[in-house]
């Protein structure tokens, strides 16, 4: 994995190539792509994922047919019908529950963090280096699991592929989240790590993941990408990734799943707000906040288009100067 291209963006060690996606979100399917939302009240726990009440037109005339059943037709429909170049998903996006540096921003608050706190591996008992969950936030993602369990006995699709970034509190959510589910054979719970799925990089250590070697000693059930490295190569200790480039980063990667997962069409990621912020900036979504432990489900089209995807310019550091010492903010 290289650290940087030419203009300070991540980026992979998949072999260069001259095309990239075009990405559609489809609305009228799920709440959270609606304008009308109101993603501060929103809760998707109660409203099946957000899965909309509808008709489809692949519907067979069964009225005792579940909602999610003539859903995954539907989705299968689009996805089997398409022109070379085009491909339909599911994408099912999970923030991680509530970690330890969640914690230490309220306690401390966000200009007192962004300026010193977050430079640190930790403070005053606390250690959020490479964060790890919270009782709550085990707790988040064990009702994450919950509302997985019943909408699989309603019909659900499972997801053909899970996907995880590498830093403990996402791989912690998603093994509460899926394990132990009943599952169909095929699709059992298999995370698979990719390294551009991470939180914003650099400055704040919260975000600097654990070597490959710990992370397969602690998690022995993970299967990496090729080219994964043991010590972390994209994170610096005075450099904070600033907005546009996490957005290549992530856009990156979408075109990485899209090419390399052909055959899936619903597929869970499991990440952070900033990396589901960049994934909906994409695929050109309305901003949708997800409180630690949410998820969001987007239908989308790609479209293949030829031409390697433009590399912004490398901006600064989107992290202050640390400040020479604990500073007194009014909390």
């Amino acid at each position: 994995m290289s650290a940087e291209s030419s203009h300070g963006a991540p980026v992979s060690a998949t072999p260069p190539v001259d095309f990239h996606y075009k990405y559609t979100v489809q609305k009228g399917l799920f709440l959270q792509s609606e304008d009308s939302t109101d993603d501060t009240k929103f809760d998707f726990k109660k409203q099946n994922f957000g899965l909309i009440d509808r008709d489809y037109p692949t519907d067979i005339g069964d009225t005792e047919e579940k909602l999610w059943s003539r859903f995954s037709r539907y989705i299968h429909s689009l996805a089997s019908s398409t022109q070379p170049g085009e491909s339909y998903k599911v994408l099912f996006l999970g923030r991680h529950g509530q970690g330890v540096h969640n914690v230490a921003e309220s306690k401390y608050g966000t200009p007192a963090w962004d300026c010193y706190y977050s430079y640190l591996d930790g403070y005053d008992g606390m250690v959020w280096a490479d964060a790890h969950l919270t009782p709550l936030g085990e707790q988040q993602a064990l009702d994450v699991h919950a509302l997985w369990k019943t909408q699989l006995a309603l019909s659900m699709p499972p997801p053909d592929r899970y996907i995880v970034s590498p830093l403990t509190r996402t791989i912690q959510t998603a093994d509460l989240s899926f394990k132990d589910l009943s599952l169909p054979q095929g699709k059992e719970y298999k995370p698979y790590i990719k390294e551009l799925l991470r939180e914003a990089l650099g400055v704040h250590t919260c975000d600097r993941r654990s070597p490959a070697s710990a992370l397969r000693t602690t998690f022995p059930h993970l299967t990496f990408e090729p080219g994964f490295s043991d010590p972390d190569p994209l994170w610096q200790p005075d450099y904070r990734e600033p907005r546009s480039a996490r957005a290549y980063r992530l856009a990156t990667l979408l075109d990485q799943v899209f090419t390399e997962e052909k055959e899936a069409v619903f597929l869970s990621f499991t990440s952070h707000s900033g990396a589901i912020a960049s994934i909906l900036e994409v695929l050109g979504h309305r901003r949708f906040a997800l409180e630690t432990g949410g998820v969001v489900p987007v239908v989308v089209r790609a479209e293949r288009v030829q031409g390697k995807r433009d590399v912004p310019p490398k901006e600064p550091s989107d992290a202050p100067p640390m400040c020479d010492g604990p500073p007194e903010w009014p909390m």
